[in-house]
């Protein structure tokens, strides 16, 4: 009954939340980032058949989800977020269950209820992110592995496991690395079973990699095991520019299809020839790698700094600002970004560190028995090497997500433990306990590095984006200016609102504003581009053709202004240096269909 009571209460905190945030969020029908990505990719699966033409980028399990549920509910962008609703509320179940099997039925409960009221898994259960599969597939694979350790265990059962994990490692491909150490765990405890878990359990996950392997190399003539992402990612973690968590890498541009062909042009310039995708791949690793062995000790700082920020009270956004989002719905009262007290993982840490040490310390309680230590222990080695896995690329919010289930047990622990021992007066045992949390409690929460600061221009800034795709341009209009208020330095919003009078073919009124995003970023190529793109509309030549050039020198890959720019000499009659530009063009993107026309025309006619 009490399983069925947290499913319940964490289906209708989701469902409300899923319903709210549809009508306040307008990227809710028009998703960014991340999200957007696993949108296309799951719309392009069904149009161009699930082989596809290319070696996969990043692990493909969630995308495809999402390209199955479409293909049997039609292409909508509420249906995996109801799925993903349901399994969330599973994954409350499961912690409840997990927590039972290693503490007691007690702190399963409780686990479980916490699970259910956690605003972070609220959010992005309706997000169209990797998270929520991810953390049913690891809360899976761990109950079906310990329910398996407690008896003597049967080959089906390490093969489920396998299967399972193998799963989550085509999600999430670091839990590879767990994969790695769990046959030392294996070994230690459970020797009588080691044979068949390794055999079987192996099994499981190759059968769940390897067609993955062979697909990539069918499509790609080239051996990727999962995906080709990796080397970016650590070179983004890993640079004099890193700061732990942006997720660009430097001299890229920030828009997501932007900062990938960057990423690959810049090692293919380098090397001077086409590369592989996995020739990509080791070249970014290769340079993150150099910059470590260059700068050792800045390295160490930076991953202090990463392993800081992982544990941080703070939730670090990644494709934009949780607290802004989040409180648009009632969520606001869950999630708090004060001075000091960052609720709840600012919270929720300590009290799992004193979990841990409680654990540790060897007290035995009512609430823990003695013959489950190896199992606490299991979780413990798990969260350790996840926790590691991404310490070593980059880190943000939705990254911890799949160790939180795991905190929440060891906090509800630390917290029965210390009321039991209040309630029987061993008082002086709850010293060491309560200094170690409001010692971990401030550290934690004390913003060392100065990266809490959020800018609410930047999220004024995406809702107006988004009002526009849908075209409510009022509302647009409205957004921009809130993010002009916040931040009057943003060129962005002055560029944006322009782009709506060049819309709209006031182009007097659009240049003003192009000259204002100047004025506050005299680096905008955008800017000077569509600005020079007014200047020719009414035939202001040289004038356009100044601010094409200033574009271009800004960026030089930036492919509108050589465009535009060739146009120009195309009607001033310089055939020979149009020609050029659009060749410079089709250079840098030789699938730029627009120029190619132009130029196959101008050489007709010639």
């Amino acid at each position: 009954m009490w399983q069925l009571l947290i499913f319940v209460l964490a289906l209708a905190l989701r469902l409300i939340y899923l319903f709210q945030i549809k009508s306040v969020d307008p990227t809710f029908n028009f998703p960014i980032m991340d999200a957007l990505y696993h949108h296309e990719w799951a719309v392009s699966i069904m149009q161009g058949g699930w082989l596809g033409k290319d070696a996969f980028f990043r692990a493909p399990l969630y995308p495809h989800m999402i390209a199955l549920l479409y293909q049997v509910f039609g292409v909508n962008l509420l249906i995996p977020r109801l799925f993903q609703c349901v399994i969330g509320a599973i994954n409350c179940v499961l912690t409840a269950k997990v927590g039972t099997f290693l503490f007691k039925k007690k702190v399963g409960i409780i686990a479980g209820i916490i699970a259910s009221l956690y605003p972070l898994f609220i959010y992005f259960d309706s997000e169209l992110l990797i998270p929520t599969i991810l953390i049913f597939l690891i809360l899976i694979a761990f109950y079906l592995m310990l329910r398996q350790s407690a008896t003597s265990g049967s080959r089906l059962g390490w093969f489920s496991i396998g299967i399972v994990f193998g799963l989550a490692v085509i999600t999430r491909p670091n839990t590879l690395l767990f994969l790695v150490v769990l046959p030392f765990w294996l070994y230690r405890n459970l020797k009588k079973q080691i044979k068949p878990a390794l055999m079987y359990g192996i099994l499981g996950v190759v059968l769940m990699i390897a067609p993955i392997t062979i697909r990539n190399y069918v499509v790609s003539k080239e051996f990727v095991l999962i995906a080709w992402q990796g080397g970016t990612n650590f070179y983004i973690g890993n640079n004099e520019y890193s700061d732990g968590h942006t997720a660009i890498v430097p001299g890229t541009r920030k828009s997501w299809w932007g900062g990938f062909h960057d990423a690959k042009r810049i090692a293919e310039a380098s090397m001077g020839r086409k590369l592989k995708n996995s020739e990509i791949d080791r070249y970014w690793m290769n340079k993150g790698f150099e910059w470590i062995s260059r700068e050792p000790a800045k390295a160490f700082m930076l991953f202090l700094k990463k392993t800081y920020l992982f544990f941080s009270g703070f939730e670090i956004p990644n494709n934009r600002n949780i607290y802004f989002f989040a409180h648009l719905t009632y969520l606001k009262f869950l999630l708090y970004k004060l001075p000091l007290f960052r609720f709840p993982f600012g919270l929720l840490f300590p009290l799992s560190l004193v979990g841990m040490f409680l654990f540790i310390r060897r007290n035995q309680t009512r609430w823990l028995k003695k013959k489950k230590r190896p199992y606490v222990w299991l979780i413990l080695l798990y969260m350790g090497v996840y926790t590691f896995s991404f310490i070593l690329f980059f880190v943000c919010a939705r990254y911890r997500l799949p160790v939180i289930p795991f905190l929440i047990m060891f906090a509800t622990f630390a917290i029965l433990h210390s009321v039991d021992g209040i309630r029987k007066k061993k008082l002086k045992q709850q010293i060491a306990p309560l200094l170690l949390f409001m010692g971990t409690y401030v550290f934690f929460n004390a913003d060392i590095f100065g990266e809490e600061k959020t800018n609410p221009a930047l999220d004024y800034l995406t809702m107006g984006t988004t009002y526009k795709k849908m075209g409510r341009i009022d509302d647009a209009m409205r957004a921009y200016a809130k993010a002009i208020e916040a931040n009057p330095n943003m060129a962005d919003g002055y560029y944006d609102i322009g782009n709506i009078y060049a819309d709209r073919k006031d182009l007097t009124e659009a240049r003003k504003w192009y000259l204002k995003a100047i004025e506050v970023d005299p680096h905008s190529a955008e800017a000077h581009n569509n600005l020079g793109n007014t200047y020719f509309e009414t035939g202001m030549y040289d004038k356009a053709l100044e601010h094409y050039q200033q574009a271009h020198i800004l960026e030089p890959n930036y492919e509108s202004p050589l465009y535009h720019a060739g146009l120009v000499y195309k009607y001033m009659g310089d055939y020979a240096r149009a020609e050029s530009l659009w060749v410079q063009v089709l250079d840098i993107n030789p699938n730029n269909e627009p120029t190619r026309r132009q130029l196959d025309k101008l050489r007709r006619d010639q």
